[in-house]
C-alpha cells in the first residue's frame, strides 16, 4: 500500500498535496489555554472566553440543565424554513458586507478549515453560544472535562497531524495511553477484556478472545491485513474498503470467528459501538467498525477537557490572526443561495436581528441534514443521498467528587452481565445505560479532586424524542444517579457522600451513523461533490464516520480545493471520489 490515511497515522496526506502550504511551525502559542482556572475566573484575550469550547465560569454547583445541545431555536426555524422566512416580509435580510470566505459551523471541521484558510479572513457562524460543536468542555474546581468527544488515536510522527498538533501545542497538553483498559463485569473490574480473563476456563470461549484478538492487532498493523482508511485516500483499497462497506461489523467479525460471538464478546463489540460509532454492530458496516476498533489497539491521546481542549486551541491561534468580529457564535444561518458571483448566507444573530453576507467562497461545516435545510436550489439527487444519513444520540454525566487523587485508569467499560440483545437494541441500551467511566483527570493530576464522565449511547431512533422531551431532565438525571450510587461508586469504592455535583449533557444528534452500503453505493461521493464551485462540504458525516480523524482529513483534503476556488481557479473532484479516478473533472 501506499499514501495510506488512517485513524493510526492520523492524516499523512499523499505528497503535493499543498497541505505544507498551511502549516507555520514557527508559531507559538499565546498559552491563555494551557492553564485551568478555579471556577468562576476566565482566562483569554478579551471576548474569547466567553465563547471558548470549554467553560472555566461556571459555580461550583451547577444549574440543574441540559447543556450542550441548544436546539429549540433551530427546530423553530428549519424545521418550518418556508414559513419563518415568509414571516419576515420587509425584514428579510440583504447583504451588508462582501467577505472572501464564510464558514458554517464552528466545531471541529470549521474550526480546522478556518485554520488552514486563514489568510482569507474567514467569517465563522456557529449557531451555539460556544465554538466546539460536539468538542466541548467545562470545568470544575481545576479540572476540565469533556461534555462531548472524549480523545482520538496518537498521529504517527511527522504526519500531516502531528506538525500541527505540535504546531498548536497540542503535544504539550496530551497524555499517552498505551495500556489496555479494565472492564468491569457483573459488579467485578478485571484488568484486560482482551487476554480473555471473561472467558474462564471455558477453552472455546478462550479461543475467540485469542483469535479475533489477533484479528484486530493484524488489522492495526495493516500489514498481513489491510486497514480500512476511511477516507479513502488509496485507489488501491479502494475495493476492498467497499466489500467491507456491504456487510455489517458483527456479521463480518462471525464469519472471521466462524461462529457467533460468545455473549460477553458481542456485549463488548456491541457497547463500544454503542458509545464510540453511535449505533449497534448490526447497523454499522464492518468498515467502519474495523476502521475504529482496530485502531483500539494503538496508542491514543488524551487532554485535560478530552477533544474541547484541541478546539479550543486553534480558536485560540485564530483569535490572534482573525477580527474578533470574525468569530460569530449564536448565529442561525437559515439560507444559502449561489449567485452568479458568488454566496448569499441568511443568518439570524444573537439579538434576532436578520443579516446576511455575500462570500465569494462558503465552506458548509455542519450536519448534512442541515445542509438539506438550508441550501437553495439542492439537486435531487444530492437531497437524496442526504436522507439516506440516519443521526443517533448520546448522553454524558460528569460526577464531581471530592478527594479521589491520581486517576487509576482512563476507561471503564461497563460491560453489566455480559449479554445484550441485539434483536431488540433500545431495550438492551436501556438496560445497559452508562457503557464507559472515564477518569476527567486521568491527564493531569488534580488536586484532591476528581470528575467522572460518564457516556450513555442512545443508539435508536426514539432517543431524540426521549431527550429532547421537557421532562427529559428529571427522567434522566434519576437514572443517571440510580445507576452512579448502586453501581458506579461501590465499584470505584468511592463514598455517595463524597459527590458534590452531577452535571448532564444531552446531544440530540451528532453521530451519523456508518450504515452499510453509503460508500459502496456512492453515497459518500454525492453528499461530498462541492455545489457550482462555490459551496464545499467539510464535515464527519461526509463519510457518516463520527471520529475527531474524519473531521480534520476532510478540511485538511478540501483546503487546496477551497484555496483553487477563492483563488480564481477551476475547481475540480479531486477528492470528491473515493477511487480518485476524477481528479480531472470539472465541478459544475
Amino acid at each position: 500500500m501506499k499514501n495510506v490515511l488512517n485513524r493510526r497515522q492520523a492524516i499523512k496526506l499523499v505528497s503535493g498535496s499543498g497541505l505544507a502550504l498551511y502549516l507555520s511551525p514557527k508559531f507559538e502559542s499565546p498559552g491563555w489555554a494551557q492553564t485551568s482556572p478555579t471556577s468562576g475566573s476566565s482566562s483569554g484575550p478579551s471576548g474569547i472566553a466567553s465563547i471558548s469550547p470549554i467553560n472555566r465560569g461556571m459555580e461550583d454547583i451547577s444549574p440543574k440543565i441540559w447543556f450542550s445541545d441548544y436546539p429549540e431555536t433551530a427546530h423553530k426555524v428549519l424545521w418550518d424554513k418556508a414559513s419563518f422566512v415568509s414571516s419576515l416580509g420587509s425584514r428579510a435580510p440583504k447583504p451588508t458586507e462582501r467577505v472572501p470566505l464564510v464558514v458554517i459551523g464552528g466545531g471541529i471541521s470549521g474550526l480546522f478549515s478556518a485554520y488552514l484558510l486563514r489568510k482569507h479572513k474567514p467569517v465563522i457562524l456557529e449557531q451555539a453560544p460556544r465554538f466546539g460543536g460536539n468538542s466541548k468542555g467545562q470545568s470544575w474546581r481545576g479540572i476540565d472535562y469533556s461534555i462531548g468527544a472524549a480523545y482520538f488515536i496518537k498521529p504517527e510522527d511527522d504526519s500531516d497531524i502531528d506538525k500541527i498538533s505540535k504546531e498548536l501545542g497540542l503535544d504539550k497538553l496530551w497524555k499517552v495511553k498505551s495500556e489496555e483498559d479494565p472492564f468491569a463485569l457483573s459488579g467485578k473490574i478485571f484488568k484486560e477484556f482482551w487476554s480473555g480473563e471473561a472467558a474462564g476456563n471455558d477453552a472455546a470461549a478462550k479461543a475467540q478472545f485469542d483469535m479475533l484478538r489477533e484479528y484486530f492487532e493484524k488489522v492495526n498493523e495493516g500489514e498481513e491485513i489491510i486497514y480500512p482508511d476511511i477516507p479513502i485516500t488509496d485507489p488501491e483499497i479502494a475495493e476492498y474498503i467497499k466489500e467491507l462497506d456491504k456487510e455489517t461489523f458483527k456479521a463480518h467479525l462471525e464469519r472471521i470467528a466462524g461462529a457467533p460471538l460468545i455473549p460477553v464478546i458481542e456485549a463488548a463489540i456491541e457497547q463500544y459501538c454503542w458509545s464510540s460509532l453511535g449505533a449497534s454492530s448490526t447497523e454499522v458496516s464492518a468498515a467502519a467498525g474495523l476502521n475504529f476498533y482496530a485502531s483500539e489497539f494503538s496508542d491514543i491521546v488524551i487532554m485535560p477537557g478530552g477533544n474541547s481542549a484541541v478546539a479550543e486551541r486553534v480558536l485560540e491561534r485564530l483569535s490572534t490572526e482573525l477580527p474578533q468580529k470574525n468569530l460569530r457564535t449564536d448565529s442561525l444561518v437559515y439560507d444559502v443561495k449561489v449567485v452568479e458571483d458568488g454566496v448569499i448566507v441568511s443568518y439570524q444573530d444573537a439579538r434576532g436581528t436578520q443579516r446576511a453576507l455575500h462570500a465569494k467562497v462558503c465552506v458548509m461545516a455542519c450536519p448534512k441534514f442541515i445542509v438539506g435545510k438550508t441550501l437553495a436550489d439542492i439537486e435531487p439527487e444530492r437531497l437524496a443521498a442526504i436522507r439516506k444519513l440516519k443521526y443517533y444520540s448520546y448522553l454524558v454525566a460528569n460526577v464531581c467528587i471530592n478527594g479521589g487523587g491520581a486517576a487509576p485508569f482512563y476507561d471503564l467499560y461497563m460491560l453489566g452481565d455480559g449479554k445484550v440483545d441485539t434483536s431488540n437494541i433500545q431495550a438492551s441500551a436501556e438496560k445497559q445505560k452508562v457503557t464507559d467511566v472515564i477518569y476527567a483527570n486521568y491527564a493531569k493530576a488534580s488536586s484532591g479532586n476528581t470528575v467522572l464522565t460518564l457516556y450513555r449511547g442512545m443508539p435508536y431512533a426514539a432517543a431524540r424524542a426521549e431527550i429532547l422531551a421537557s421532562s427529559s431532565y428529571g427522567k434522566f438525571q434519576a437514572e443517571f444517579k440510580k445507576q452512579i450510587e448502586d453501581s458506579i461508586l461501590p465499584l470505584l469504592k468511592i463514598r455517595k457522600e463524597d459527590v458534590v455535583d452531577l452535571r448532564l449533557a444531552r446531544w440530540g444528534h451528532p453521530l451519523p451513523v456508518a450504515a452499510p452500503g453509503l460508500i459502496a453505493e456512492g453515497t459518500v461521493d454525492m453528499i461530498r461533490k462541492p455545489f457550482k464551485s462555490r459551496v464545499f462540504f467539510v464535515e464527519q458525516d461526509n463519510w457518516a464516520l463520527p471520529a475527531f480523524e474524519t473531521a480534520v482529513t476532510e478540511a485538511q483534503l478540501w483546503a487546496p480545493e477551497i484555496e483553487a476556488a477563492l483563488e480564481g481557479a477551476e475547481v475540480t473532484a479531486s477528492v470528491t471520489s473515493m477511487s480518485g479516478a476524477s481528479s480531472s473533472t470539472a465541478v459544475k
